[in-house]
């Protein structure tokens, strides 16, 4: 990587600390993309080198902050039900760390067949599951007939609907207690027949 590159990569990580830092104390509304430069030091134009909106710089956040939450449940040394139960109430805390209004801007952008965005994620927390059942399969914990799309279906389904949930009761519910009323019960009984 040559000094022009290691450069940019700084200034990206400027403005993405700043935004992070900005958005944690006072939400995401309420922050503007000026804030962020001046948090970060740079000019306006230089964000939009990076970024086209608020928004894209909010889900570079998230989805480092998600993938932490994936690698930390993959490399336990636990069963398949904690593994899966770690990644779902991880990002339970994440999301609810961030707040309400940010969970409800999400649904609704989730729910525009229009947004990219909501089919990234929905594909990101599939793979993750998908991924966290195919392993568990291959190690043999689980049987080899084990129908991970359909498990995972139905986890993520449970997930998302306890965020959506949470999002349209305006944060009436703790979603994390939620999540993990979910994984002590249902997530186990769907898994118990497919033990090794």
């Amino acid at each position: 990587m040559n000094t022009r590159q290691t450069k940019a990569q700084q200034t990206r990580a400027k403005i993405v600390a700043a935004a992070e830092k900005l958005i944690s104390e006072n939400g995401f509304d309420a922050v503007q993309v000026l804030d962020i430069t001046r948090e970060a030091g740079v000019g306006k134009g230089t964000f939009y080198t990076y970024f086209k909106r608020k928004e894209d710089v909010a889900s570079e956040i998230a989805h480092t902050r998600f993938e932490s939450i994936h690698e930390s449940s993959a490399q336990q040394e636990a069963d398949i039900c904690t593994r899966i139960t770690s990644f779902l109430t991880g990002s339970m805390d994440y999301i609810k760390q961030t707040g309400i209004r940010i969970a409800q801007q999400w649904v609704r952008g989730a729910a525009d067949p229009q947004n990219p965005d909501g089919e990234q994620k929905l594909s990101y927390d599939r793979g993750v599951i998908r991924g966290l059942l195919d392993g568990a399969v291959n190690s043999g914990e689980l049987r080899p007939n084990t129908p991970v799309d359909r498990l995972t279906d139905w986890i993520t389904t449970q997930y998302y609907g306890i965020v959506f949930c949470w999002a349209l009761t305006d944060a009436k519910d703790d979603p994390t207690r939620g999540m993990e009323a979910f994984c002590q019960g249902m997530l186990r009984e769907y898994l118990k027949p497919f033990l090794a």
